[in-house]
């Protein structure tokens, strides 16, 4: 079985901005810019075949539609983007220096804005996992969010721990996790 973990398309208007948990506006050309690039990414019979799951975001829905086309995605909550409380909505260079050193320094336990650390973030991705090794025996497609992928990455392995969360994670990218075959 594989999961492919697609990031969802670039939202507007929001450069510098922390928005984790914030519903921001795509728009329709990103979306099916996004749509192409993720049809090139994933072959074309594993996407057809593949159950679609998203995060509840309308960043990451409308392109799981698309993708999940003529079926309808399946929308989980365990997918959504780190929840960064108090922080949401507000440019990162006004966030005080030393938070941001505080998370630098914990970054797995520290909760920034008091909202979800990465090992809450993990904690969900784990969840879902199970889910999907009890419930789907195919391709599984995931259209979630940066920090989600990056907790994704570390648990698999693919990418060492703390550096997992430093990861780039392009706009519209693919990262595909192989998972055994395994009902229980």
């Amino acid at each position: 079985m594989h999961i492919y973990l697609v990031r969802h398309p670039p939202p507007i208007d929001v450069d510098g901005l922390c928005y984790g948990h914030l519903d921001v506006a795509v728009d329709e050309p990103a979306i099916a810019r996004t749509a192409d690039s993720v049809v090139t990414q994933i072959s074309r019979e594993a996407l057809a075949s593949a159950r679609v799951y998203c995060s509840p975001s309308p960043r990451c829905l409308g392109l799981a539609e698309r993708l999940a086309s003529p079926r309808g995605p399946t929308v989980v909550e365990d997918l959504i983007e780190m929840n960064f409380g108090d922080w949401q909505g507000i440019r990162w260079d006004v966030i005080a220096r030393e938070k941001i050193d505080a998370w630098a320094n914990d970054v797995w336990g520290y909760r920034p804005g008091g909202g979800e650390s990465a090992e809450m973030v993990a904690a969900r991705w784990e969840r879902w996992v199970y889910h999907v090794r009890q419930n789907d025996s195919g391709n599984v497609v995931a259209v979630t969010h940066a920090g989600v992928i990056r907790v994704a990455l570390a648990r698999s392995g693919r990418v060492n721990g703390s550096s997992a969360l430093e990861a780039h994670i392009p706009f519209g990218s693919v990262h595909r996790l192989d998972l055994e075959n395994a009902h229980g």
